[in-house]
């Protein structure tokens, strides 16, 4: 009898150690996540994509992980950061374009990826951009982030106090620009004004809070997820007092100079904490810069800038996860912004956190980017300007609805939409609509059809509306089994 009480003993002992050492493993390989969002950055702004100005860390980091050629985001910031945060068109989640004075950003109802993190355990924190909205219940503490440093809406704010225009009695404090901070739980801090100085310095600031985050949180036991919104490269064009002239061909040299610089900065941080090998580090821009000839930036062969052309589609994106992801891959299938809450969590082992309430548009990207597939799980991209199709890509051939050369031009519709093959025209200069690929419509007209019925079936969001859900669990990030 007492043999077989230890033996039991014994099973019971292995048994819980057993467990305990299978969640102290699965615990230790949860990465960190560190995303670095860039903006307005051209696809050729950096040299190791044929940029005249040296990025010698990015180029770097670019050799020691994947670098992807076809990364595709939205035409402007705000959808971007909507469809990284979201899996979802920014033209569901109301944020399909960036706002004018009106009310905007994600509903509280919306399940972003810092929320899903901090749901898995991991520290989150925000430094810089946020333009997801600037009011109580939609600001990046309310969305997920432990901690925020930055600015709530656009650098162009920077400028407004120094124009002639400007009266200070026609505008509330509300309204002026700050820099601000907070904390979950706690209401936001004025750091600042946000003005031409503070403008210039903001992004070293953000650097240094990055670098902190890092070595702060590399002492703990849980997991970190860090996201470092720059506000380079953006109007009004101005860089540190420390990269003034420092490449003697221009401010937007200069800035590219000087964002190298702090992205290496962030790197060297990792390394230093002694966490790049358990770190899923993302480097992607948010929107192609402005188009060629204007303030210097360069979408390579791209044609175009916030538009529906692949300058305003393809920006730079790359991914390192030491023995992770292949070293010094180069691809040019297609990946999405929108891919990125799917694919991570499934990288960390809780797509069961993925929200099953809603249609999400990104897909689970994971084999590709862990090297198990050479082939994008994505087809297709759709690109929406406000509540207008533009264009869209299948595969190679992309076909536009609608035209605009830049933000300020004006916007062309067609009878017969015309279509490029942008592997070999990247320019979208040679219409290939009349030579007998009007099959692709076939095609085209299937994905636009199940997206119109998803949206009939789940009406999108409006700008600024308090939407509460489609009827499921309290919040709407309830599993709706009968939707499915």
């Amino acid at each position: 009898m007492l043999e077989r009480s230890i033996s039991a003993l014994r099973l019971i002992c292995f048994a819980a150690c057993t467990f305990l050492g299978s969640a102290a493993v699965s615990a230790e390989a949860k990465p960190n996540i560190v995303y670095v969002l860039v903006d307005n950055w051209g696809w050729g702004d950096i040299s190791i994509q044929g940029g005249v100005t040296p990025t010698p860390h990015v180029d770097a980091l670019a050799r020691q992980g994947l670098r992807m050629t076809n990364f595709n985001v939205e035409s402007q910031c705000t959808p971007t950061r909507a469809a990284i945060m979201t899996a979802r068109l920014p033209i569901r989640s109301g944020t399909s374009r960036v706002p004018l004075g009106e009310p905007y950003g994600l509903t509280p109802w919306e399940y972003t990826l810092a929320e899903l993190l901090s749901d898995a355990g991991y520290k989150t924190g925000l430094y810089g951009k946020w333009h997801l909205g600037d009011v109580e219940g939609r600001l990046p503490t309310d969305q997920g982030f432990d901690e925020w440093y930055g600015i709530k809406n656009t650098s162009d704010e920077a400028a407004h106090t120094s124009t002639p225009e400007f009266d200070i009695d026609a505008v509330t404090e509300d309204n002026l620009p700050y820099i601000w901070k907070g904390k979950r739980g706690e209401a936001p801090k004025k750091v600042e004004p946000y003005d031409l100085k503070a403008r210039d310095r903001i992004d070293r600031r953000v650097t240094e809070l990055s670098e902190k985050f890092i070595r702060d949180y590399a002492k703990e036991d849980a997991p970190f997820f860090l996201f470092t919104a720059f506000t380079q490269i953006h109007t009004p064009m101005g860089v540190h007092p420390d990269f003034k002239n420092f490449t003697h061909t221009g401010v937007y040299s200069d800035i590219l100079a000087e964002l190298d610089f702090n992205i290496g900065r962030i790197i060297d941080a990792l390394d230093k904490a002694g966490v790049a090998n358990d770190t899923i580090l993302i480097v992607t821009g948010d929107n192609g810069t402005y188009p060629q000839g204007f303030r210097g930036g360069s979408n390579g062969p791209w044609r175009g800038g916030f538009t529906g052309y692949e300058g305003g589609l393809r920006t730079v994106g790359m991914i390192r996860w030491p023995g992770k992801t292949p070293a010094g891959a180069v691809s040019d299938e297609i990946f999405a912004s929108l891919d990125w809450m799917p694919t991570l969590a499934a990288m960390i082992g809780e797509s069961g956190r993925v929200p099953k309430d809603r249609p999400l548009d990104g897909v689970d990207q994971s084999d590709f980017l862990l090297g198990k597939s050479k082939k994008s799980n994505r087809e297709y991209v759709l690109m929406y300007i406000g509540d207008q199709l533009f264009s869209v890509k299948w595969r190679t051939l992309k076909v536009h609805y609608k035209t605009v050369e830049d933000l300020l031009s004006p916007i062309q519709s067609y009878l017969f939409p015309p279509m490029y093959d942008v592997s070999n025209d990247p320019g979208e200069l040679n219409n290939i609509f009349m030579d007998s690929n009007t099959w692709v419509f076939r095609i085209i007209n299937k994905i636009l059809a199940e997206k119109k019925a998803s949206m009939a079936e789940y009406p999108n969001v409006q700008p600024g509306e308090d939407f509460k859900g489609y009827g499921c669990e309290v919040g709407g990030k309830g599993d709706c089994s009968a939707r499915q």
